[in-house]
């Protein structure tokens, strides 16, 4: 394991659940894959800036409502915990102690106390995850304790899985298995949820006005619950106790009053919180609109944007990238001509057809699915044809509609492999290696039974694979 940075993301929610401070941190993560990992990338100047500015907006609007008397007892015994995520050592105490003691001497407790909070949120201690292994190669209580909440909240262990830690409760197979329990049960477990499934299907692009300037005319509301959708529909799956087949196959999903008009007669039924839509159409986690329109260019579906994220996400094949000297342009659009004539056209040229035929292929079968999500029976005038023929796997299929993509890849193995795959390169940050293949095989297997989710993430977790240190010892 390298030394990781936590991501924008988590110090932002470390920071508003501790300090409830709500502020943007202006420095960029790295992408390892699909997912946010800050594992080699050095922090430069204009980074270092963006910290400071961080910290200070951060400890202004810090909420001092703990800080009695001369507050230090309560940032070192307190906060400072829940920002270093393990009790602080003696040279700390004295370091933030003279610290504070200094500012005294300039200013009211209060803001002494905003001294130390800036100089804490700057800290490596704080920025970074420095892990401590065991003898046997393990984490240690609190390294552990810090890997599960990122993981599961997204955040910063709160004081009660601190004190699992330090009473030693994660060091059993049986307290391990009930904090997990505990944090997935936990509203905050949202925040986990929102950063594998977000970062997964590469959600973002949503809300990049290069990418898609057109969704900026649906108004914040709709645009955000394009996004939401989702992350409430895997939620939802977990709470039910679904598995794979679930997620690739389920036509029930979270309800949203944004989200109305674009399903549309999609509805078949209503209730206060879910809709049930028309199996006919729709079917699992690729046929959302939030996914279909991350999956789609500014107004114009993509079958090559689609299929790529199927390779890439659920199968695990990533296509590979062009040649510099190929052509990439298609066609112009043209009233008459819909958009899988436009790509089968360009598919003429021999070597764009073994990467498109299988990238393209899946991606035909989900054209009845517009930019934004939409059912459609129609392109520029033409009568759409979702029936597609390509290579799965070592076999050709033919497959007509999102329903039956989602039913099809729903009973594949490889799909299954793929899906513990991308949870375990989120959960760590790194990418496995091949002596995860003996815990990806078992993911794999949990995946497809009783509460399958539910029992990959509490699998994983417990396993000594995700509790493995960095190969130091105290």
């Amino acid at each position: 394991m390298p030394l990781r940075r936590l991501t924008a993301t988590q110090v932002e929610r470390t920071v508003q659940a501790v300090l409830g401070a709500t502020v943007a941190l202006g420095v960029a993560d790295e992408r390892l894959l699909a997912y946010r990992s800050n594992i080699s990338a050095s922090v430069d100047g204009a980074s270092a800036h963006g910290y400071l500015d961080f910290a200070n907006s951060a400890a202004t609007q810090a909420s001092l409502d703990g800080c009695s008397g001369e507050c230090v007892d309560w940032l070192l015994d307190d906060v400072g915990p829940l920002l270093f995520r393990r009790p602080l050592g003696a040279a700390e105490h004295e370091r933030y102690t003279a610290l504070f003691t200094l500012a005294r001497e300039h200013v009211e407790a209060p803001e002494a106390a905003r001294w130390v909070l800036e100089a804490m949120l700057q800290s490596p201690t704080f920025l970074y995850l420095d892990e401590v292994a065991n003898a046997d190669g393990l984490l240690d209580d609190y390294a552990l304790a810090a890997r599960l909440s990122l993981v599961l909240w997204g955040r910063n262990p709160d004081a009660v899985l601190l004190e699992r830690a330090r009473s030693g409760a994660l060091r059993t197979d049986t307290g391990r298995a009930q904090e997990i329990a505990r944090l997935l049960a936990d509203p905050a477990s949202e925040g986990g949820a929102r950063e594998f499934v977000d970062q997964w299907f590469d959600l973002a692009r949503l809300n990049d006005p290069d990418v898609r300037p057109d969704l900026t005319e649906l108004g914040a509301e709709t645009l955000a619950a394009l996004r939401d959708e989702p992350v409430r529909f895997f939620m939802r799956l977990l709470a039910d106790g679904a598995g794979l087949g679930e997620l690739l196959t389920s036509t029930t999903t979270p309800a949203s009053s944004a989200l109305e008009s674009l399903y549309a007669s999609d509805i078949v039924q209503r209730s206060s919180d879910r809709f049930e839509l028309d199996p006919a159409r729709r079917g699992g986690i690729l046929a959302l609109p939030g996914v279909a329109a991350a999956t789609s260019h500014a107004r114009r579906s993509s079958p090559t944007l689609r299929g790529k994220a199927i390779l890439t996400g659920l199968l695990c094949t990533p296509p590979e990238a062009p040649p510099a000297n190929v052509n990439t342009t298609l066609p112009p659009v043209a009233a008459g001509v819909s958009t899988r004539e436009r790509l089968q056209e360009h598919m003429t040229a021999s070597q764009c057809r073994g990467c498109h035929a299988p990238m393209d292929g899946l991606g035909f079968t989900l054209e009845r699915l517009d930019w934004l999500g939409r059912s459609r029976a129609t392109d520029s005038g033409v009568t759409i044809d979702d029936v597609s023929t390509f290579p799965l796997g070592d076999a050709e299929v033919t497959l007509g509609g999102a329903p039956e993509l989602a039913a099809a890849l729903a009973v594949r193995p490889d799909v299954a492999a793929c899906v513990a795959r991308q949870w375990l390169r989120y959960s760590l940050g790194v990418t496995e290696t091949h002596d995860a293949d003996c815990l990806i095989e078992h993911l794999a297997q949990t995946l497809g039974g009783e509460r399958g989710l539910e029992r990959m993430i509490v699998e994983s977790l417990g396993s000594d694979w995700f509790r493995r240190g960095p190969g130091e010892s105290p």
